[in-house]
């Protein structure tokens, strides 16, 4: 998952440098000369506050669970870790890898990876709800992104029927297991349908989905203060808040690692198009900033979360004995 998380973000560096050289980098500095960075500051305060919105997600999920009747040892500031470290996972398809905290809380507090992963698919699925209902503010005044929406609001339905029944996604579970590349996997899957049903149940959900709504609602006004931070710009809160949960729901349905290209690609073209005084250079810089302060600067404090993660010296003495366990052949142990 690290590895392909690296391959994201160099595919990440090389799309933004081409995006510069094709666009010409000289008008995109001249659009920032004079800009109040001050802005973007409090843009990426709204992230860091969306960080926190998220983890209390977490904790819920967790709690909901009851994880720590078998993790008593589980302190809420190792749990913050763990989820702060899964953000450097978010260039991946679907934030997927995000399952990385599974893993760690496995290593740390020896919890079931098949317990806790499927807080990944809750997660998920509560923010298309917030992206949605976020996109419905402006959605009517361009009819063109209503087959996007429409298509989310269909996935997230489907999504917690068939996912939130044990009888059903047992059927389903059952008619994959004879399909050739697929049946692998299922037996695996198996384990993870408690967990699942447990957390989509619809209270849950609607607390999840109530967060999620915040979280996305503190970037989309991120977005907007970045946005109408520069020159000549005049943009509302209810058009920037419509432009980057729509643009934000092309890059999920791209399925692309952290919507890179269809969630920039959506966000330039609406911006110059939606906002009054916007230029193509201008469209750029804000969704290049934009992004910076959320998907980029959640990939800075989950690599520095994750560093600080695997240098806990309890957490590295148990992994070399696990180690050392797996190299001893079955014959030698007692």
């Amino acid at each position: 998952m690290l590895r392909r998380t690296l391959y994201g973000v160099a595919a990440g560096v090389l799309l933004y440098v081409g995006a510069m050289i094709y666009f010409d980098l000289g008008p995109v500095q001249e659009t920032l000369r004079g800009y109040p960075w001050w802005v973007f500051g409090v843009a990426l305060l709204a992230s860091a506050t969306n960080y926190l919105l998220r983890f209390v997600k977490w904790e819920l999920a967790l709690g909901w669970l009851d994880v720590r009747r078998d993790a008593p040892d589980l302190t809420r500031g190792r749990s913050l870790l763990i989820y702060l470290a899964g953000l450097s996972m978010s260039v991946t398809p679907g934030k997927v890898g995000e399952v990385l905290r599974s893993v760690l809380l496995k290593s740390s507090d020896g919890v079931a990876f098949s317990r806790t992963a499927p807080i990944v698919v809750a997660d998920r699925l509560t923010d298309l709800v917030a992206l949605v209902l976020l996109s419905l503010v402006g959605v009517a005044a361009f009819p063109e992104y209503l087959p996007v929406v429409g298509v989310t609001m269909v996935l997230v339905v489907a999504g917690v029927v068939v996912l939130g029944s044990p009888t059903l996604l047992g059927r389903c579970l059952a008619l994959a297991r004879g399909l050739p590349w697929v049946g692998r996997f299922v037996a695996k899957a198996e384990g993870l349908v408690e967990s699942t049903t447990t957390l989509l149940r619809l209270r849950y959900l609607f607390v999840l989905s109530v967060l999620s709504v915040a979280g996305w609602g503190l970037e989309c006004v991120g977005y907007w203060l970045i946005v109408d931070g520069f020159a000549g710009v005049d943009a509302s809160l209810a058009t920037c808040t419509f432009l980057w949960s729509a643009g934000t729901l092309v890059g999920a349905l791209s399925f692309l690692p952290g919507g890179l290209g269809a969630t920039e690609g959506s966000l330039v073209v609406a911006t110059e198009r939606l906002v009054l005084g916007v230029t193509q250079p201008i469209a750029l810089a804000a969704t290049l900033l934009g992004r910076i302060a959320t998907l980029w600067f959640g990939e800075l404090v989950g690599g520095v979360a994750l560093g600080l993660f695997l240098r806990d010296p309890t957490l590295r003495a148990r992994a070399a004995e696990a180690a050392r366990e797996r190299e001893t052949p079955a014959s030698a142990q007692p």
